[in-house]
């Protein structure tokens, strides 16, 4: 026995068909409208799931629907119904509504040809009617579906069928001899009065347009109306025929289409979509004096939310996020959209200064502050913000929404929980650092990076102790750029990695190749290592190969890695902890670099392999520098980390050393060695020989 899958072309057909028949009856034979939705529940069931592709599908099989004589007021209604239940659900809300717009407007197009043609042959048995007055013609008057009035010369109402007198909510006896200005409508436009004066005064003979009617108790009808005129032998207007198509469940679904495409399921804002197409028009309008803002909200943490809570109650939380943000802002002054996930953006238009979107910011934060209820748990939610204010005139809508997203990072950047507010400069920053970051992979591959190495000096006799390989980038537009200017990059993408694999192999291929110190010394080569790489499981294998395939002994390695990297005490530094014992074991040195700096757990450090302590430059500075008025000496601040050190079993290496007293000072505190502009900057491999033979100590 085979089973049919839950949306199988056959079952949808079935569910279609009984639907359809509820509404109205089966037109035709029930076997051929069976195969006419079967195949079209094919079509649908086969369909790309693109929002294009769906649309004329849609579009041809609301033709086909007409073609099929599926044309009751609630058919295409009764489609929508069906369909929105049987569609598989791996289609989305967009594809979903591309799909219903195209049914819909390929309905309401097929429709209205029809129903054009049939509206002349009408017309034609109408006039018969009204002038023999033989009893066939009256007979379409009489039954018509649709609303027929025959209007003489004077505007006044002569013949009015059945139909047109339910739509009027009268009946057709009370209807006849009255003028036709009687039965205006409070949305009739004034373009629509016109059009009838001029169709009674002979100066057009065709009009159509949408026509409303409410009748006594209330009721709503809309119609399509195709007004003709017939003149007489003296060229004068004898007669107006009036033909009004219902349209009222057409209208009703075309309505619904459009909230659905215009408006977010889950919260009933504005979606991505209405906001483009409210900004689009606000800004094609604008006047060269006004101005518009955007606030681009997006919640701090929600994803933890969905993780440890599901997604229906991040559904929830979502929902009443919006109902707060639409509280705290004016729906006549403002547009709260949701633009998908948990981003929404917040329109202000005509604003008089950054203010305007400031204030508004600062509303929807304080909206958000009071904890949100779910399942009997108190959740707080923060949010962060970025702010756009600017010319309206010759803005862009999709330039408007990338500078608040670009903003927004900014507020996300900055510690979340604010807002943050355009900044053309930081912009063309942001930009220059995006630009560059993409670019750097590509430096990698064509050769554009270099190493320059810097000295690392004995305070004690001068001695050229190490090489630290310091990278640089030759950029083909921007020149010379330093580590400073483009490494911080390369940790935030991840290329990190990559760059530090070959700054690695790079520098102990050279320092394999430099000569012996006169007192037949080797010299170390030193490699600073991101935090990302300690946490690599190959950072270890990179290593040895590197220094197998050099031919250079491990102990002239010094590996150089933040106190950040390694001074996490638990769970989160033992991967760290482990890494840097296995290099120790190769034979690398371990050095912690730019101590000082970071969040130091100084219970921690004596755990660590390291053989060095580097003394970070600032405090280096600062020790031939006024001490600021109630903060402690640096010198008195340099000995403790000396004394430190050394309790560790670590020598001590200073950075940044500029002048001979801060060189005096750092050798009378104990410190081992130093680098900085005093002994050398950073040469090119080639003028590394020049330096082997250390400094004169000053």
């Amino acid at each position: 026995m085979t089973h049919e899958p839950p949306t199988s072309p056959q079952r949808v057909a079935t569910a279609w068909f009984k639907a359809l028949a509820e509404i109205g009856g089966v037109p035709g034979s029930a076997a051929r409208s069976r195969g006419l939705l079967q195949e079209l529940a094919e079509r649908f069931l086969a369909a790309p799931t693109g929002p294009e592709p769906l649309r004329d599908l849609g579009a041809a099989a609301g033709r086909a629907l007409v073609d099929g004589n599926y044309t009751q007021p609630e058919s295409i209604a009764t489609t929508v119904t069906v369909l929105e239940q049987s569609l598989p659900t791996e289609l989305d809300r967009d594809a979903r509504t591309a799909l219903f717009a195209g049914l819909a407007a390929g309905y309401a197009n097929a429709l209205r040809e029809r129903t054009r043609a049939e509206q002349e042959l009408i017309r034609q048995a109408v006039l018969s009617a009204h002038r023999t007055g033989e009893g066939r013609f009256r007979a379409v008057f009489r039954n018509a579906a649709l609303g027929i009035g025959v209007v003489d010369g004077a505007g006044r109402l002569l013949e009015v069928n059945e139909r047109l007198a339910r739509i009027l909510g009268r009946d057709a006896a009370s209807v006849r001899g009255r003028g036709i200005d009687e039965f205006k409508d409070g949305s009739d436009e004034r373009e629509f009065c016109a059009a009838i004066m001029d169709l009674l005064a002979g100066r057009r003979g065709h009009y159509s347009a949408e026509k409303r009617f409410t009748t006594a108790d209330g009721t709503v009808t809309w119609t399509r109306m195709q007004a003709s005129t017939v003149r007489a032998a003296d060229g004068s207007v004898e007669l107006l025929i009036m033909m009004f198509e219902d349209i009222t469940e057409q209208r009703r679904m075309t309505q619904r289409l459009l909230h659905q495409a215009t408006h977010d399921a889950l919260t009933g804002l504005p979606n991505r979509t209405m906001l483009l197409e409210t900004l689009t028009e606000l800004l094609d309008q604008a006047k060269p004096d006004e101005r518009v803002g955007l606030a681009f909200l997006d919640l701090d943490g929600f994803k933890g939310v969905n993780d440890t809570l599901g997604h229906e109650a991040g559904d929830r939380l979502l929902a009443e996020v919006a109902r707060r943000l639409s509280q705290a802002t004016d729906p006549d002054r403002h547009l709260v959209a949701r633009m998908g996930g948990d981003e929404f953006v917040i329109l202000v238009p005509r604003t008089m200064s950054s203010a305007c979107v400031t204030d508004v910011a600062k509303a929807a934060l304080a909206a958000l502050q009071e904890p949100i209820i779910l399942d009997g748990r108190r959740l707080s939610i923060t949010a962060s913000l970025g702010l756009v204010e600017r010319a309206a005139a010759g803005a862009k809508p999709i330039e408007l929404l990338r500078a608040a997203d670009m903003t927004l990072y900014w507020a996300k950047s900055d510690g979340k929980a604010r807002w943050a507010l355009f900044e053309q400069e930081r912009n063309e920053r942001e930009v220059a650092r995006y630009a560059l970051s993409q670019a750097l992979p590509a430096a990698l591959e064509h050769d554009e990076l270099f190493l320059e190495y810097q000295p690392i000096v004995d305070l004690h006799d001068g001695n050229t102790y190490a090489m630290e390989a310091l990278v640089r980038w030759n950029h083909p537009v921007r020149g010379l750029l330093g580590p400073g200017e483009f490494v911080p990059l390369a940790e935030e993408t991840g290329v990190i990695v990559a760059l530090g694999r070959w700054v690695l192999r790079r520098a102990v291929q050279d320092a394999a190749s430099w000569p012996p110190t006169p007192d037949g010394r080797r010299l170390t080569v030193a490699v600073n290592v991101a935090v990302r790489q300690v946490h690599e499981p190959g950072l270890c294998a990179d290593v040895a190969e590197a220094l197998d395939t050099a031919g250079l002994p491990a102990e002239l390695l010094q590996l150089e890695i933040t106190e950040s990297a390694v001074m996490s005490p638990g769970e989160s530094g033992r991967p760290a902890l482990e890494t840097l014992s296995a290099l120790t074991d190769l034979g690398v040195r371990i050095a912690i670099d730019d101590f000082g700096t970071g969040y130091s757990n100084l219970a921690y450090l004596h755990r660590l392999p390291a053989s060095t302590l580097k003394i970070d430059y600032s405090f280096v500075q600062a020790l031939t520098q006024p001490a600021p008025t109630g903060y402690g000496s640096a010198e008195a601040i340099v000995t403790s980390l000396i004394t430190l050190a050394h309790a560790c079993g670590m020598t001590v290496t200073a950075e940044g050393v500029e002048t001979p007293a801060q060189a005096a000072i750092l050798r009378t505190l104990g410190a081992e060695r130093a680098q900085g502009f005093l002994y050398s900057r950073a040469v090119p491999q080639h003028r590394v020989s020049d330096l082997c033979a250390g400094f004169a100590l000053t």
